[in-house]
């Protein structure tokens, strides 16, 4: 009978083991949902600490610059944007070199409760990877960077093929 075939039996050992995707993906959405709590004492939400974060690290951006690092669409940016804006956390400034764009960046208001929330964030961090050895740690971090960059690399030849 051809459409009574039997698959592959997987090894015992091999079914009991998730495979790492789903790991990331359960860990995506465990650590989202604990981020969401750490942050709600301050009165942010996860994308809007990103945006500030991503400020501080590298300086006035423009929205769409911002928007690609905080892994969000331009107009959704522009959302954020706005709500940061009217929070006085952020301040946007025409840019010298070109009368179109706008660069975004940090109020002292918004650096201070950039440094509260990441010292929330921090406790979190602390708290998820407190079973695992400092070395083991560095590996994970390592490790986790190295997917990233492959996946995006290759994300960047599919584009420009």
């Amino acid at each position: 009978m051809a459409g009574n075939r039997t698959a592959k039996r997987v090894p015992p050992e091999a079914a009991d083991r998730p495979r790492v995707t789903y790991l990331i993906g359960r860990l995506d959405r465990a650590l989202r949902r604990r981020m969401g709590e750490a942050l709600a004492p301050f009165g942010i939400s996860i994308t809007q600490y990103t945006t500030l974060s991503v400020l501080h690290l590298r300086g006035q951006l423009s929205n769409a610059q911002l928007a690609s690092r905080a892994f969000i669409s331009p107009q959704a940016m522009n959302e954020v944007v706005q709500s940061l804006q009217a929070l006085k956390l952020i301040t946007r400034q025409a840019d010298p070199s070109h009368a179109r764009i706008v660069q975004l960046g940090l109020t002292p208001q918004g650096l201070e409760l950039l440094r509260q929330c990441d010292a929330a964030i921090k406790q979190l961090e602390t708290s998820m990877l407190s079973r695992l050895s400092p070395e083991a740690r560095e590996m994970l971090r390592d490790s986790l960077a190295e997917c990233v960059a492959v996946l995006e690399d290759h994300a960047r030849s599919a584009a420009a093929t």
